[in-house]
C-alpha cells in the first residue's frame, strides 16, 4: 500500500464515478480488472489531468512513460511534493501497466476483505450524517462557492472553463485534507467528513474546539498564521519564510485546516494558496464558555 502515493489512491474516486451501477469495493475492483492497463497508469500519474497537464511542458507525460529521463525528472519535481509521492511516480513510471494494474486491484480487493468491515460501517454513519449537512448547506440562500468553501473546510475552489460540474465525496479516511481529482469535465474533491458528523456524545467538548486549542497549542503553528495575516502564500513560500521544510511543514498545514483556520485558494497550474480564515476564531470563546459554563 506505501509504494503508491495518496494522490494514486484518490484517482480510484474517479475511476469509481466512471463506472456504471453501484459503487461498491467489488464494483470498484471489477472495474479497475477491466479498466486497460496502460489508460490506467496515465490516470495514477494523473497524466490525464488538465491542470496537471498544464503544470508540465507539452508532452512531458507521454516523454516520461516512453523513457525520456528530462521528462521523467520534470515530473517527479513539478508534481512529487514529498518523498512519497517522488516513489510512486517512479513505480508507475517503471513497472509494467499490466503489473501496476494487478497490484492496484488486488490492494483494492484486500482492503475490501480486511478494512473495511472493520471501519465502514462506522465511517458510513459519519459520512451519512455529512453528506446530509453538506445538501441542506447546497440547497440554502448562500452562494454556490461559499456553500462549497464550507463544504471543504475553507477551500476555495476556482475551476477552470475546462470543468462544467463538481463532485463532493465526503471521507472519513483522509482527514483533514482534501484530494482534487478530475474526470471528464468533472471535478471531483474528495474531502474530510466535517467535526459536527462526529459530534454525537453530548458530554464530550465540540471536536472542532478540541483542534483550535490543539493548533493554537505550538509557536511554528502560530508563526504560520502571522505570516498569512495579510498575504496569501504558497507552502513553499511559507517554508522559505519561515525557514523550516516543506514536508515537515505540511503536517502543521494540515493540522490548521482541520481546526479551521486556514482559507485555502486553487490558483490552477499555480497550485494552492494558504491564507488567514477570516472569522476562523469567531465562535471559539463562546464555544469554550458554554462548555464550561455550569449547569443551570
Amino acid at each position: 500500500v506505501e509504494r503508491y502515493s495518496l494522490s494514486v489512491y484518490a484517482e480510484l474516486a474517479a475511476i469509481a464515478l466512471d463506472a456504471p451501477g453501484q459503487h461498491g469495493v467489488d464494483d470498484l475492483d471489477r472495474a479497475l480488472a477491466a479498466h486497460p492497463a496502460d489508460r490506467l497508469r496515465r490516470r495514477l500519474l494523473g497524466a490525464e489531468s488538465v491542470p496537471n497537464r498544464g503544470m508540465v511542458s507539452d508532452g512531458a507525460f507521454d516523454r516520461a512513460i516512453a523513457g525520456d529521463t528530462a521528462a521523467r525528472a520534470e515530473l517527479r519535481s513539478t508534481l512529487g511534493l514529498d518523498r512519497t509521492a517522488r516513489q510512486a511516480i517512479d513505480r508507475l513510471l517503471d513497472a509494467a501497466p499490466k503489473a501496476t494494474r494487478d497490484d492496484i486491484v488486488a490492494i483494492v480487493a484486500e482492503w475490501g476483505s480486511r478494512v473495511f468491515p472493520r471501519f465502514g460501517p462506522a465511517a458510513l454513519v459519519a459520512i451519512g450524517r455529512d453528506v446530509e449537512a453538506k445538501r441542506l448547506l447546497l440547497d440554502g440562500d448562500v452562494s454556490g462557492r461559499a456553500a462549497l468553501a464550507a463544504a471543504t473546510n475553507g477551500v476555495e475552489l476556482a475551476p477552470s472553463a475546462w470543468a462544467t460540474e463538481i463532485v463532493i465525496v465526503p471521507t472519513v479516511a483522509l482527514r483533514p485534507f482534501i484530494a482534487p481529482v478530475e474526470s471528464g469535465q468533472t471535478a471531483i474533491i474528495v474531502c474530510s467528513v466535517a467535526d459536527d458528523a462526529f459530534d454525537v456524545d453530548a458530554a464530550a467538548p465540540p471536536r472542532r474546539l478540541v483542534k483550535v486549542a490543539a493548533a493554537l497549542g505550538d509557536e511554528l503553528r502560530l508563526r504560520v498564521l502571522h505570516v498569512l495575516r495579510d498575504e496569501e502564500l504558497t507552502a513553499s513560500e511559507i517554508a522559505e519564510r519561515l525557514g523550516v521544510d516543506r514536508t515537515s511543514l505540511h503536517h502543521h498545514l494540515g493540522i490548521l485546516r482541520s481546526a479551521g483556520l486556514l482559507a485555502i485558494r486553487d490558483d490552477g497550474v499555480r497550485g494552492w494558496r494558504y491564507a488567514l480564515r477570516r472569522g476562523g476564531l469567531r465562535d471559539v470563546g463562546s464555544a469554550l464558555e458554554s462548555y464550561l459554563r455550569p449547569p443551570s
